[in-house]
């Protein structure tokens, strides 16, 4: 129960970097694709050199399921199973 207090603590934080470790990891793979997809072309665009190659399947991955559990936390808020 001391488990479940904390968590909703550090959910209430106004900061969107505390709010716990959702936020956390949508930001990095949210960064990590954007240099994916972003700067590293610009960076081989212009250099002509390849950047460094992130794992971007598992970050996909990570973002996808993530989206997917909101999604399905949504429609269950607005059926009604869930407060």
């Amino acid at each position: 129960m001391a488990q479940v207090e904390l968590n909703k603590i550090g959910a209430a934080h106004r900061s969107i970097f505390v709010a716990g470790a959702r936020p956390f990891l949508l930001w990095v793979c949210g960064v990590g694709l954007a240099f994916s997809f972003i700067v590293n072309p610009v960076i081989q665009w212009t250099t002509g050199d390849p950047g460094p190659e992130l794992p971007t399947g598992v970050m996909m991955e990570l973002v996808i399921a993530m989206l997917g559990l909101a999604g399905l936390r949504t429609a269950e808020k607005m059926v009604g199973v869930s407060k």
